[in-house]
Parts: structure tokens; sequence; C-alpha cells
């Protein structure tokens, strides 16, 4: 909540640090003798009525500015729904199916990161190819995390793509597309960057012809494609899983693939 609205402030007006895991008494307090050295505001989401009046106590004494992030929502929560909420600290993190299926996700997806594990890419949820700096592995990092299991294949000019890839179901591929321009200057920042020899990498002309050969290889194929110029991560993510939907279970996958 708070990353999100500090976007509307000037990007150095303010900082934010989080503290994890403050589920005792003693943890709080050291926490907010921090916040009190810094002169710093305090924002918590307390579950525990406990925890909630100790913070709020403390700042009041203090004079920091304090914010319950969870009261409000809470309470609203609990007038719409009819239901009491319950304090349970272990909910937070539980360690249950769902958990382990993120887990799973991401771990596939490390193992399947620019062209890694041809042999078991049948078993994706989702295959992203592109050529290089199109933002394949952060987005299927940040897919993984959401319990899609992930792999990324990177494509390249005059070299044929790998049979795995080709042979995959066209409804499984989103290929990633970026505008010419945007990605000359991506790839000469990093060729300054990484002190790299002067190829064709970064050549204009290169990179248009690179970018229009991916886009007749994703229109052949029959793979949908999504432009990622000027998108951030998050943004193109969620138009990968308004495409192909929630992710599915082990299970559930392996009944569907049998029917």
């Amino acid at each position: 909540m708070l990353a999100a609205f500090l976007t509307q402030f000037p990007s150095d007006a303010l900082s934010l640090r989080c503290e994890a895991f403050v589920r005792t008494p003693m943890r709080a307090r050291q926490v907010l003798e921090m916040a009190k050295a810094e002169h710093a505001a305090v924002c918590h989401a307390m579950v525990s009525d406990e925890l909630k009046e100790l913070v709020n106590k403390y700042c009041h004494r203090a004079k920091l500015p304090c914010r319950d992030l969870t009261g409000g929502i809470m309470d609203f929560l609990t007038r719409a729904t009819g239901l009491k909420p319950s304090p349970n600290l272990r909910s937070l993190h539980r360690i249950d199916e769902e958990y382990h299926r993120r887990i799973g996700a991401l771990e596939f997806t490390l193992e399947h990161d620019d062209g890694l594990g041809l042999d078991t890419l049948h078993e994706a949820d989702i295959v992203l190819a592109g050529i290089s700096r199109t933002s394949k592995t952060p987005t299927s990092i940040y897919l993984a995390q959401q319990g899609y299991r992930v792999a990324n294949v990177s494509l390249a000019l005059e070299v044929d793509p790998p049979g795995e890839l080709l042979a995959m179901p066209a409804a499984k591929v989103i290929g990633l597309l970026i505008n010419s321009e945007q990605l000359v200057l991506i790839r000469t920042h990093r060729q300054t960057e990484w002190r790299m020899q002067k190829t064709s990498y970064g050549d204009p002309a290169h990179v248009a012809r690179e970018i229009a050969w991916t886009r007749r290889l994703f229109n052949e194929s029959g793979w949908r494609s999504l432009d990622v110029t000027d998108q951030a991560i998050e943004e193109t993510a969620a138009k990968i899983t308004a495409i192909v939907g929630p992710p599915r279970s082990r299970g559930n996958a392996a009944a569907a693939e049998l029917e």
C-alpha cells in the first residue's frame, strides 16, 4: 500500500523501510526505538490488538506520526461480511498447498531461464520467447511468484529456434516485442556498462531486422505477442495472466491433459 502511495510524491522526498515479522512486544519496541531515533513516521499493519495498542501508545508518547493501515479496512470488511476476523498471526505466512505451489513454480522458472531445461520445457504453464533485452527473465520471475511455471527462451536472428519451443502448444507461448529505438538504447547502454566490444548487438539496422524476424516468427507459429515498450514488468505480467488465465495446480493440469 505504501509503495503505491509513495509513487504520488517526489521520488527523493520520502524513504520507506519495512520491518517484517514484528510479532512480539519486545520486537515492536525495538523497531519503535529505531523510528524514534530517526524521527520517522510510523505506518503499521498489526493484527494483534495488544500490539496495535502498544504501537499507538508509544507513538503518542514519542510524538511520532502514526497510522494503522489495517484498522479501517478490517472494520469495513467486518461490517460488509458480517464475519469477525481472527487475529491469527500464523495465517499471514501459512505454509500450505498454495505456498508450496508458488515455491515449486519459482524453482521451475529458475531452472528454465534463458533456454535452460529444454528437455522439460513442455511442463511449463507459460513460455516467453523474444530476442535479447525484452524483459523475459524479470517477467518470468514475477509470474513465478504468482504460481506460474514459466520458461523463457532467447531468440537470435539467423539461429533456428529450439525444436522443443516450436513443438509447444501455441496457446502456451507468448512472444515479446519492443520498439527498435528503445531496444537500441537499452543495448547500447549495456555495451557501454559492460565494456563490450562493438558488434551488431546495438546496431539500429540489425536490431530492426531482428524485430521484424521475430514478428514474422510469432505470426507463422501462431504465438500471441505483446509489445513491452515502456511497459513495467507488472503491466506485462498482468496482460499475460489475462491471456492464459489463473495458474492451475499440478493435479488439475494433469487431469486436463488426460481429458
